[in-house]
Formats: C-alpha cells, structure tokens, sequence
C-alpha cells in the first residue's frame, strides 16, 4: 500500500497547525509528557514541601524549561551542508512516523530519541520503527525516511530508500540490537511483550515474518505526487518477506529551514 499526503505549511506564522503539530510530535519524541508525569506524580527534592502546590509547581515548570533547552539545538550544528544536519533529517523522520501512524494507523510507541546522550547527533539504526495490527496479528514497522527538494519524479533518494530498505529486512544483528534498546526504552508499557516475542522469532527462526518496511520520501516545497514512489513500489520484491506501507509526503515549505523553524521552536517554552 502507498500513500501520497500534501500538507501546506506557513514557517512565518509561530500557530500554524502543521508547525504546531511538528513541534509537539518532537517534544513527545523525546520524552516531554513522561518528564512532566514523573515530575508531577514523584516527590520532588526540591521544594522541601510537597504540599506547597505553588512551589511545587514553581519546581516542575524549572524542569520542564530545561527539559526543552535540553533539545536539538540547529545554533550548534554550526555551517553543516543542509543534507547533513540533524535538525533537518530528524524533523523529517518524525513527520513521516506522525503521517505513518495517521495514514496506516500504526501506533506511536516511545521512541529511541530521550536516550540519547549527544540531542544533535541521528540515532543509528532505523529512522524510526512502529508495531501495526495485521489482521489478527501484530507486526513490526521500520521506518526509512528520506527528504528531498528533487524535482525529479522519483527523485534520486528512491534510490537509497530502496536500497536501504533491501539491507533491513537481511540485517539481523542490526536489527536484533535495535530492537533490544526498544525493548528497555519501551519497559512497563504494552509494546515491551510484543518486541520480546519478536526478538525470540528473529533469534529462532532467522526473520521476523510480520515485517513491515516503511520508506517515506518527504518533499519540501515540492508537491507530492504518486510518480515519487515508481521506482519503490517495483522494489518491492526485494524486500522478501517483507511487506510495504510507504508514502510521498510533501510540507509546502523548503525541508532545512522548516526544521530548524521547528526544533527552534520546541525548545521554547510557551
């Protein structure tokens, strides 16, 4: 199955819904709403009294406001080729795991992004993965995202992702070590038991059977159009046992400056 989705996208205007949707979904990546339930719900060691709910909250709205500075910050990646920073590729990645779990309805696990130890490096592995229901069953997503201004049609990263997504279904120690880190990243919730028997299946029998390869070209200012994904949707043989939910996506705004325009933004408070 594939998808084309156009989106329109005003960066000037801070409440644009598209804009204020992407900024969410990368505070939700890294961990936003947990911060704040573990804040609110934990005893704090600062203020000494927990039942002075206006210190309390003195306390939380401190550490929620570091908790946003904490994120990618586009002024530290320096003079990067824009195909090259991070906020670009990873403001990519999550557009394209937002519009997977709306067009496809494939749930929205945690992701990998609070574990990371350095915010304006990628995370290695996949860009992104998600559990989707298949009839009785439940399958494993990965997510291969790739931005492109290429007017082509398809443009030339069709190419990588079909490439990409080949190695996926075949890399089984890649694979294996991502999905433990899901695993622990996922712990207490409903997606840890499912990884697990996943993990065991990959472990005996070689593959994971429910597999879902997900390649995603999102377009910048070029609109969306269902000749991106040619050359993938012919690729599809090649990913074995594998199936395919892939789509062309396009913002309706140049892809560099609407991520820096939306990490900026999700590390504002208000």
């Amino acid at each position: 199955m594939w998808a084309v989705v156009k989106e329109t996208c005003d960066i000037t205007n801070i409440a644009d819904p598209f804009l204020e949707h992407t900024v969410t979904a990368i505070r939700d990546a890294y961990g936003e709403q947990e911060i704040r339930e573990l804040a609110e719900n934990a005893p704090l060691i600062v203020p000494p009294d927990p039942a002075d709910s206006v210190a309390n909250k003195f306390a939380v709205d401190h550490l929620m406001a570091a908790f946003r500075s904490s994120l990618p910050d586009p002024a530290a990646e320096g003079g990067k080729p824009a195909q090259m920073t991070n906020y670009r590729s990873e403001t990519a990645e999550l557009v394209a795991r937002s519009a997977l779990a709306t067009v496809y309805q494939m749930a929205t696990p945690p992701t990998l992004h609070a574990t990371k130890g350095n915010r304006n490096q990628p995370i290695l592995g996949f860009d992104g993965w998600s559990i989707m229901q298949m009839g009785t069953e439940l399958a494993l997503v990965l997510i291969q995202v790739k931005g492109s201004e290429d007017k082509s049609r398809p443009p030339g990263v069709a190419g990588e992702l079909i490439v990409e997504c080949g190695r996926a279904v075949i890399a089984n120690t890649k694979l294996q070590g991502f999905l433990i880190a899901c695993v622990l990243r996922c712990k207490d919730t409903e997606y840890s038991a499912p990884l697990m028997n996943m993990i065991i299946e990959l472990t005996t029998n070689g593959k994971i059977a429910n597999t879902i390869l997900a390649p995603v070209i999102i377009r910048g200012a070029v609109e969306a159009n269902e000749d991106d994904l040619t050359t993938l949707r012919a690729a599809t043989p090649s990913f074995l046992h594998a199936k395919a939910r892939g789509m062309s996506l396009s913002i309706g705004t140049e892809l560099t400056e609407f991520g820096r325009t939306a990490m900026t933004r999700a590390r504002q408070n208000g």
